[in-house]
């Protein structure tokens, strides 16, 4: 999922969720331009 999808479902900035990708707390994988986010961190967060 993207960044923008994942801010819409956790109602969080993507000021904060680009600082956790820098720090390692979201497990992300960028593709050219853009962050991409496994749909499967729901199932940690939980």
């Amino acid at each position: 999922m993207t960044v923008k999808e994942f801010c819409e479902r956790l109602q969080i900035s993507t000021s904060t969720v680009y600082r956790m990708i820098k720090e390692g707390t979201i497990p992300a994988v960028k593709f050219g331009r853009y962050w991409k986010i496994p749909r499967s961190i729901f199932e940690i967060i939980k």
